[in-house]
């Protein structure tokens, strides 16, 4: 599979939801470097100081504690060096203010946590070779 993306950082807090998007990764071939956080916090302490390479791409939840994915979003493109990192928001819902709000607040694409396994693998292939489709989305219905 020809990669768009070398580096993935997901920022989620449930650890199953964690190593289910790895798995989804592994199961469509992607030998993508892949990296974690738990909370926006931990995000942009690690994309400021921790990680040795800075990811190609970055899938935020919107729920987490200490700092949800678009207060993250927001601290991302105050900063000069992680502004231009594209920035997928991932949820569990979908409704259209909300995305609004992401993309408003800088988000590349917006995605619907998909309901299933196989969903998630087709969504994560499509972006690993097509690229993410800019100021789009993917919901559960057109997955």
């Amino acid at each position: 599979m020809a990669q768009k993306y070398k580096t993935i950082l997901l920022v989620d807090d449930d650890p199953d939801d964690q190593m289910l998007f790895k798995e989804a990764l592994e199961d469509v071939g992607s030998t993508v470097l892949y990296l974690t956080a738990c909370n926006g916090i931990d995000a942009l302490d690690k994309l400021n100081m921790a990680f040795s390479v800075l990811p190609d791409l970055v899938f935020m939840d919107v729920n987490m504690p200490k700092m949800n994915g678009i207060d993250c979003l927001k601290k991302m493109q105050q900063s000069a060096v992680l502004k231009d990192i594209p920035v997928v928001m991932y949820s569990t819902s979908c409704p259209p203010s909300f995305q609004k709000d992401c993309f408003d607040n800088g988000a590349a694409h917006y995605m619907e946590k998909p309901s299933d396994f196989v969903a998630l693998c087709g969504a994560l292939e499509r972006i690993m070779t097509q690229g993410i489709p800019h100021l789009n989305t993917i919901c559960n219905s057109t997955l």
